[in-house]
């Protein structure tokens, strides 16, 4: 397979991935149909939804979980530039959001987006991505160990990187990545912060279809305004395999090591992750599973984090009518406060149907739910809506 259509594919990859992680943490996102044209290739659009919000203010069962309908209109841009030795997308979505009844709610939020990869050379990939996120509610950001509140909150993550390929079987990757989040009022379970991590590994190709290596990451998490910092250490070793041309599975594992000067014992424990992927001529499916030791800017700074996903991808470029679903379970279990554990679902679903090129109906339907062992700890939210999405892509001479 030529070079550029392998790094055009794992372009795509990415993109679905990105996407399949978003959807169940936002209110709802019109996808960009992504056609990887060469040149550039900018595509503006707007969506408009009814949606039925069953828990507005994230109330436990025995507050008032009050319901109401909202209206939310969607402005959306993205560019995309497609060279044989750089790939770039970078777009912003805007979103009003006006209640029926609970008028203090309305709000207007906002997410951006920017991915470069660049072919330095024939052995060296160079890659920068970055993802702003200002939302009403923690239950639509991407963040381990956040109980669901109604605060906003305002959250970048950056990440850097190379990929090397030091010789014909060996390749070199570095990723640093930079984290932070700000709430929009203080609250005794949230914890402004940062964090900054670096990750190598190193790998080996045995043959084709399987490659193992080491691996090595240490993160620094700065919390409660820089009055707390955390150091994590991770070692361990990993593999991949190809079990067919169109089927994935990587795996990794090895050991954790946490520096906190506010605990009385110093943690540590065993990490592990895997992730199977499979391509279909019109859809992609993947699973991962995943055990660490992380930072957290919920509770305690810092938690024992268990995480199942499941994701279905179908591309609304070669889709008439499609489905896109994505599922997650997580437990959140965190080192300071042994008694308190935060068992979170999200569930996104969409079913869609594209007219014309440039229209498309949405009928979608979120789930999130978080538990934990304190009274009253348990927290449900649906919304369910339809959609009408108008975009068309522009080719830029």
């Amino acid at each position: 397979m030529p070079l550029a259509h392998i790094r055009r594919a794992a372009l795509a990859a990415a993109l679905c991935a990105t996407t399949a992680s978003a959807v169940a943490a936002q209110e709802r996102s019109a996808e960009f149909p992504t056609y990887l044209q060469p040149g550039f290739t900018f595509t503006p659009g707007i969506s408009l939804a009814g949606v039925w919000d069953s828990n507005v203010a994230l109330a436990a069962p025995s507050g008032r979980a009050a319901g109401d309908q909202m209206f939310l209109f969607e402005p959306f841009g993205q560019l995309e530039l497609v060279s044989p030795r750089t790939e770039l997308v970078a777009g912003y979505k805007g979103y009003v959001r006006r209640y029926m009844d609970v008028d203090a709610l309305n709000s207007y939020d906002q997410r951006s987006y920017f991915s470069l990869r660049r072919l330095a050379t024939r052995r060296v990939t160079v890659f920068v991505n970055n993802e702003f996120a200002d939302v009403p509610t923690t239950d639509e950001v991407e963040l381990n160990g956040l109980p669901f509140t109604r605060t906003g909150s305002k959250s970048n993550r950056l990440a850097a990187g190379v990929e090397t390929r030091l010789t014909k079987f060996t390749d070199l990757n570095v990723r640093y990545e930079n984290t932070w989040v700000k709430f929009d009022r203080e609250a005794p379970s949230l914890s402004d912060g940062w964090i900054n991590s670096v990750e190598t590994d190193i790998r080996r190709r045995l043959n084709e279809r399987l490659a193992v290596g080491a691996e090595y990451g240490i993160r620094r998490a700065d919390l409660d305004q820089g009055q707390r910092t955390l150091w994590f250490h991770d070692v361990g070793g990993l593999v991949t395999f190809d079990v067919g041309p169109h089927t994935q599975l990587s795996a990794a594992g090895g050991y954790s090591f946490l520096n906190d000067t506010l605990l009385e014992r110093a943690p540590s424990g065993p990490y592990m992750r895997g992730e199977l992927k499979h391509a279909l001529d019109r859809a992609t499916l993947g699973l991962s599973v995943e055990k660490s030791l992380v930072p957290s800017f919920g509770f305690g700074g810092s938690s024992d984090s268990e995480e199942v996903r499941g994701f279905i991808q179908m591309p609304l470029s070669r889709n008439r009518l499609y489905i896109q679903s994505d599922a997650l379970w997580r437990r959140s279990s965190p080192l300071e406060i042994e008694e308190l554990e935060l068992d979170t679902i999200q569930v996104s679903n969409t079913l869609g149907y594209s007219v014309v090129r440039w229209l498309r109906l949405e009928a979608f339907h979120i789930f999130t739910r978080q538990d934990s062992r304190i009274t009253g700890g348990e927290i449900n939210r649906q919304r369910a809506g339809l959609q009408l999405v108008v975009s068309q892509p522009m080719r830029i001479r």
